[in-house]
């Protein structure tokens, strides 16, 4: 049996939970949500082993029957009035070090691999793993800017944290803007004109689709925009098995953009990918992989 971990309200979570259901795999789904905010817990740091509770409902880790925790792990303390905050905020870091502790295998244990929300440091990880990465530059300083504008021909702009941003391009309209370098970094970037490919690394299965767009940023491009499955280069498969064995995580995201003359360069290892859309589109190989990597013996 596997353990499916998180919000009900996530959709990922619930596509997982319906592909599970639909290949007759035994799941239990722990609500997250619910364990923050109400749940109760007991764990022996020393013997890494316990119980989390909510309601009439009990997760004894670790346990002869669950092969696996797939977990996607949520923070809702700045949700929540401030009188719980306390008790959720507990709840969180008891949820996290024993996902981190457990001898159960957990996809993906929680901060095995955070260098995703500092992009300048990811970037060089993916570096040391073999990627070509386009042209990049962080900074608060104007001038810093106005010259790598001045250096690269395309440049694209996007936040500098692991909040999720929109990627856009810098068109000279925008460009009076830079003045308000000084209140907050940017990350500004080559843009690299060509194909998307996205990249889910399953244990040692990729599956990886590419998509054309006309727009910057696929996946906010209300254009026309088309879909295939592709097979990645050997030396692009291997930077990405380079960069799980570096990391720990077992189930990857990747993003690249592809030149027209075929050059990979990537963007982003995602340790928390969103894979449902890329799934039904390809049918179902991630799920199936995914679900095969949880179930299978240790």
């Amino acid at each position: 049996m596997i353990i499916i971990a998180g919000s009900p309200h996530d959709r990922t979570i619930r596509h997982t939970v319906q592909r599970a259901r639909q290949r007759s795999v035994r799941f239990r789904f722990f609500d997250i949500l619910r364990f923050l905010r109400e749940g109760s817990f007991r764990w022996d740091f020393q013997d890494r082993r316990g119980r989390l509770s909510y309601g009439e409902d009990h997760l004894d880790l670790p346990h002869p029957s669950i092969s696996a925790v797939y977990l996607r792990l949520i923070d809702i303390a700045d949700r929540v009035p401030p009188e719980e905050r306390d008790g959720v905020t507990a709840r969180m870091r008891v949820l996290g070090e024993v996902l981190r502790d457990v001898e159960t295998k957990v996809v993906n244990r929680p901060g095995r691999d955070m260098s995703n929300w500092a992009k300048g440091y990811h970037q060089q990880l993916l570096t040391q793993c073999g990627f070509a990465v386009p042209r990049t530059l962080v900074t608060n300083d104007e001038a810093a800017a106005r010259a790598f504008i001045a250096e690269v021909p395309s440049v694209v702009f996007k936040g500098v944290s692991g909040m999720k941003t929109i990627a856009s391009e810098l068109t000279p309209d925008r460009h009076p803007k830079l003045s308000l370098l000084g209140g907050c970094p940017v990350l500004f970037q080559e843009r690299i004109v060509g194909a998307d490919v996205r990249t889910h690394l399953v244990e040692d299965a990729h599956i990886s689709e590419r998509i054309l767009s006309s727009g910057v940023n696929y996946q906010y491009d209300h254009g026309r925009k088309t879909f295939e499955p592709i097979t990645i280069p050997d030396r692009v498969a291997e930077s990405c098995r380079a960069y799980a064995a570096m990391s720990g995580l077992s189930f990857i995201g990747f993003d690249f953009m592809v030149s027209n003359d075929g050059a990979y360069f990537a963007l982003e290892a995602n340790p928390l990918p969103g894979y449902e859309s890329y799934d039904r589109r390809l049918g179902y190989p991630i799920s199936d992989a995914l679900l095969e990597h949880l179930s299978a013996s240790p």
